[in-house]
């Protein structure tokens, strides 16, 4: 379990929430690069759709794309 400090509140994420967060993410920045969408468009909906801060969506972006490019 790792604690994660949202607005002020701590929660509990599990490895399997992460996991899925994680997997989400990739699944989202992959069809959007093969629909060649700009960055700002897939961050904006791993932010949305993944429940991403825009730092984890940077992040993110910045680790999965090498992946698929």
């Amino acid at each position: 379990k790792e604690e994660l400090d949202i607005m002020g509140g701590t929660i509990i994420e599990t490895e399997s929430e992460k996991l899925v967060r994680q997997g989400r993410a990739q699944m989202i920045i992959e069809l959007g690069q093969e629909d060649g969408l700009e960055d700002a468009v897939i961050i904006e909906r791993l932010q949305k759709k993944a429940g991403l801060s825009l730092e984890k969506a940077k992040l993110y972006l910045d680790q999965f794309r090498k992946q698929f490019v």
